[in-house]
């Protein structure tokens, strides 16, 4: 049997949280304009303990292109109160696709 693969565009004002993990998606791409917000792993906004931290940073950085994925793990996944806020052309820049 065939299996076709569809095309993910991510578009509008802003894709927040988890709605990031679609980078990882096999065919994604990305409009410039576009705002990604990026957070660390929680609890319903309470800290994890150590190694719960740490396992679900590499669950959640798993799911982003290599580039991406090295920021998260420095840097993205360290903010607990807010978003770290990148917009859709500095992901180009990282490697992802433009629709």
């Amino acid at each position: 049997m065939h299996k076709q693969r569809h095309r993910v565009e991510i578009r509008g004002n802003v894709c927040l949280s988890t709605c990031t993990m679609y980078l990882g998606a096999p065919s994604v791409c990305v409009d410039p304009d576009t705002k990604f917000g990026f957070h660390g792993p929680s609890y319903y906004g309470r800290p994890l303990k150590p190694r719960q931290f740490e396992y679900w940073s590499q669950v959640i950085g798993s799911y982003y292109p290599e580039k991406l994925r090295k920021w998260y793990m420095s840097t993205g996944r360290y903010k607990s109160e807010g978003y770290y806020t990148i917009s859709g052309a500095q992901l180009i820049r990282m490697g992802v696709d433009q629709c």
